[in-house]
């Protein structure tokens, strides 16, 4: 039986048999060092020697600060020894020791005073902690951060020169990017990515399409792709085409929309027209085509007979049939140009004498007068048929939209190196705001009660043959003065 006394007694010993205080100091995983008041080394522990490669002998009773660069003696200086005697301590200043081979080391020095009873500063205890690692891992840190914002910078500058908008946005919808053409179309800046401003800005009867497609998207993980109307800073509304996909993480997490904003307003347009086109083809086609049908069927009963409803049903025909003939030589020529096949096949040729064949070739009633003045020996070199096309189109449309223009006037003139040939009427002249598109393709002036008939390919189809000659065309007209269209032909 043990008394208690001597059960303590014995764990004392065994505490003290256990640890040895020096050795901890000396091996201890941080380096220790203790200061003088005049800031020299009393002591310091075999880590932080190893660390720096000195001997004890070499740096015992030296200035501590010598084992600091410049910069860092100062600082110790003027500041780490003021504030241990001030505040009795200091926590983490960071300073880089000069090892012996004079490379550095990254620590932090943590310090605490020793201080006798009447409260005397006998000395410091310094703690010192070895972030190397720490600071090369700061340092990677830093790097991979500026990497990244260069990547970022290099991306958005990219972005910024796309012709599209270009987005992106949180799972939840929010816009967090947004590229210059974006800022451009909505003149706004980047900042002004609200979601209430960008929903503002989606014609009121694509919004509940597009909110409900976004939602699916994002619900069953699929891509966006969406054709809304747009509002731009004119107030005018332009389809766009809109495309996202979501990025999902390794985990399954929904984190960004990442998207493009494609203007196809004229793609739309283009689709339009040529619907319009199909249209109009399909009507123009089969009025024609339903006239010979009952010709043909009146004739078949009436053959055998010579009569003059006989001959009048033959010139109907032949007219209905010169019509078919016209439109599809319109639409080859226009396939001709989209291909690029439109040939030609140039020679000298009077001009005068041109249009004299032209004017004869072209069915003129006896209240039609056509005159050609200006100058009538002008030959150019050039595909006579086409130009010629180009002639007879002017008239017929003259004769056509001003049919009470009795006089239809046909001027050569030479201009610096080219033949101008323009075709006047009297009638009641082209509206101001029509007259830019009138050699756009499928382009047709509306009139009442659609009196006029055709595929709106003829004066496009002029516009290309006189551009493939290098030559120009145009159109002069007012309300109720005339028209005169107009070409020109280099001479040389």
């Amino acid at each position: 039986m043990s008394y208690p006394d001597e059960s303590m007694s014995g764990k004392n010993y065994l505490i003290e048999t256990l640890i040895n205080s020096d050795e901890l100091y000396h091996t201890a995983p941080c380096g220790y060092f203790s200061l003088s008041t005049k800031g020299e080394i009393i002591k310091i522990n075999h880590t932080l020697l190893h660390w720096l490669g000195f001997s004890e002998q070499e740096l015992s009773g030296t200035k501590f600060a010598a084992l600091l660069p410049k910069g860092g003696q100062m600082h110790f200086e003027m500041f780490f020894l003021p504030m241990v005697k001030v505040d009795g301590g200091v926590k983490e200043l960071s300073y880089e020791l000069l090892k012996k081979d004079g490379s550095s080391l990254s620590t932090l020095l943590n310090a605490s005073t020793i201080r006798d009873k009447n409260c005397d500063i006998k000395a410091v205890n310094v703690v010192v902690v070895d972030v190397t690692e720490r600071k090369n891992y700061e340092r990677e840190l830093l790097k991979a951060k500026s990497l990244a914002e260069n990547e970022q910078k290099r991306l958005e500058f990219m972005a910024d020169l796309a012709p599209e908008m270009i987005w992106t946005a949180s799972s939840t919808g929010r816009i967090s990017y947004v590229n210059a053409r974006f800022c451009k179309y909505f003149n706004c800046t980047k900042n002004e990515t609200r979601s209430s401003f960008v929903l503002s800005k989606i014609h009121q009867l694509d919004l509940r399409k597009l909110l409900t497609s976004w939602y699916s998207c994002q619900t069953g993980g699929s891509d966006l792709n969406e054709t809304i109307r747009l509002v731009n800073q004119e107030g005018n509304y332009e389809w766009h085409q809109i495309k996202a996909s979501l990025f999902v993480d390794n985990h399954g997490e929904q984190i960004n929309w990442f998207g493009s904003c494609t203007n196809v307003e004229e793609h739309i347009s283009q689709l339009k027209k040529k619907d319009e086109f199909i249209n109009i083809a399909s009507h123009e086609l089969k009025t024609p085509l339903t006239s010979l049908k009952a010709i043909l069927q009146l004739m078949q009963r009436m053959k055998g007979e010579t009569s003059e409803r006989m001959l009048s049903l033959i010139e109907k025909a032949n007219h209905n049939i010169s019509r078919v003939t016209e439109m599809v030589e319109d639409l080859l020529n226009t396939s001709q140009m989209n291909d690029g096949q439109l040939r030609l096949n140039k020679s000298n040729f009077n001009v005068v004498e041109m249009i004299g064949s032209c004017v004869h070739h072209i069915r003129v009633e006896d209240n039609y007068k056509i005159i050609t003045e200006g100058d009538k020996s002008i030959s150019v070199y050039a595909d006579e048929s086409r130009i010629e096309q180009v002639v007879t189109n002017f008239i017929t449309n003259a004769m056509k939209y001003a049919p009470e223009s009795y006089l239809i006037k046909i001027n050569i003139k030479n201009i610096e190196g080219f033949v101008r040939i323009t075709v006047s009427d009297e009638g009641p002249g082209i509206p101001a705001e029509k007259t830019p598109h009138l050699f756009d393709r499928y382009y047709q002036i509306n009139t009442t009660g659609g009196k006029y008939s055709g595929l709106g390919l003829g004066l496009f189809i002029c516009a290309e043959i006189v551009k493939q000659h290098g030559g120009e065309i145009g159109v002069n007209s007012s309300i109720g003065s005339g028209s005169s269209f107009w070409f020109t032909l280099p001479l040389s």
